[in-house]
């Protein structure tokens, strides 16, 4: 059987798995998540990420239970689907990025020294 018989059976060319993609290129591991961090979900429905939750678990290799802020409810979610929760977002959405974490006292702060002054003691 030759290369053109080969190709034409299962549809590929004769160099089919010898080329590089390009997503092969930029692909990249994501860092792993700890117990305890906040996280940004993915809304599956939506496609935003207007989630927040904390990581409980490692369930498996890039595979996280997570505990979802408001229900209360308990998810399982890859790791592709889930950030790490920044300032930025922690002060945007009202919340702090570690759990536990203590605000200082705001009195003769401004707007933005009062959110430097979240930030130092929350990330």
């Amino acid at each position: 059987m030759g290369v053109a018989a080969a190709g034409a059976r299962t549809g590929h060319g004769p160099l089919w798995g010898q080329c590089s993609f390009p997503q092969d290129q930029i692909a990249h591991n994501l860092e792993p998540l700890t117990p305890g961090l906040r996280t940004r979900i993915l809304n599956p429905g939506s496609g935003r990420w207007d989630r927040a939750g904390t990581v409980l678990e490692t369930t498996a290799p890039r595979q996280y239970l997570v505990r979802l802020d408001g229900s209360g409810r308990t998810t399982i979610r890859n790791r592709r689907h889930l950030r790490p929760l920044t300032c930025v977002q922690a002060h945007y959405d009202g919340t702090t990025a570690m759990p536990g974490a203590t605000r200082p006292a705001k009195e003769g702060l401004n707007a933005t020294d009062r959110h430097h002054a979240t930030c130092l003691t929350t990330c």
